[in-house]
């Protein structure tokens, strides 16, 4: 199985934060690849220069390839899929993880459980 995480999930994980279920630490450690996108990295840095987090990006890419992860880059096909979604959903970065993951095969863990909805494997943290 291959495991693509959302961007709260990746912080969760690097930070071994509480909020990450047993069930998902489970899952991250029976995955084949746990992989971040480059859509997260960029979100994390829209959100560090308007100081809403305390997380430099290059440290959280440092910390997660350390860490073993992988990182999923953007490419033009998951791009477009998330621009064509039918359903209606607010947030950019997460119809891209959405696209992402369905584009290359993996399963999301993700908090935002509806996008379940769009057609993809979801894990909740």
């Amino acid at each position: 199985m291959k495991l693509l995480l959302d961007t709260h999930c990746l912080i969760w994980a690097l930070a071994d934060a509480p909020e990450l279920s047993a069930a998902a630490r489970a899952a991250m450690a029976r995955a084949d690849e746990v992989a971040f996108s480059e859509a997260s990295v960029w979100e994390i840095g829209l959100k560090w220069r308007k100081g809403k987090i305390n997380l430099q990006p290059r440290r959280v890419v440092d910390q997660a390839l350390r860490d073993g992860f992988r990182i999923c880059a953007l490419s033009l096909e998951p791009i477009l899929l998330s621009c064509e979604l039918q359903r209606r959903h607010g947030d950019p970065f997460d119809r891209l993880l959405y696209a992402q993951a369905k584009h290359l095969g993996y399963r999301l863990l993700t908090i935002d459980r509806t996008l379940s909805k769009f057609g993809v494997h979801v894990i909740s943290p």
